[in-house]
């Protein structure tokens, strides 16, 4: 495990101890993300999560450009790590009926900045069809 992990999971464990507020536990985490990396190069973390698609050729031509905040994504997780056991399973139901097959049981508050830092990483680029180009990336 690496150096960041662990310090990561250093401050989750604080806050989930009580010991810092979620507001402390953010600086501390900002702090890391934007330390030197293994390379010596400073990374900074990403603030949104960008979706583009510009797709004016074929019967819904037209472009979307969403920038959704990563503190959105942030909030959205540790909001599905606070839901009851038994409200799992018709969430759930209610995904997969609109065709999101996910498990909220599965998103635990550690795994939070793992998540993030995976799509920090993300770069999707497609072109469809109908000619229309999608982008999605972090910045």
């Amino acid at each position: 495990m690496s150096n960041l992990s662990e310090e990561r999971r250093k401050i989750l464990n604080l806050l989930s101890e009580g010991k810092i507020n979620a507001s402390e536990a953010e600086k501390l985490l900002e702090s890391l993300s934007s330390a030197p990396t293994e390379e010596g190069q400073m990374k900074s973390a990403p603030k949104y999560l960008r979706v583009i698609v510009d797709g004016d050729k074929g019967p819904h031509g037209g472009k979307v450009n969403v920038r959704v905040p990563m503190n959105l994504i942030r909030a959205g997780m540790r909001l599905a790590a606070l839901l009851p056991t038994v409200a799992h399973e018709p969430i759930n139901k209610a995904l997969k009926e609109n065709g999101v097959d996910f498990d909220v049981s599965k998103v635990k508050p550690e795994n939070l900045e793992e998540l993030v830092q995976h799509l920090t990483d993300l770069s999707v680029d497609v072109e469809g069809n109908s000619g229309e180009k999608v982008r999605i990336f972090c910045e």
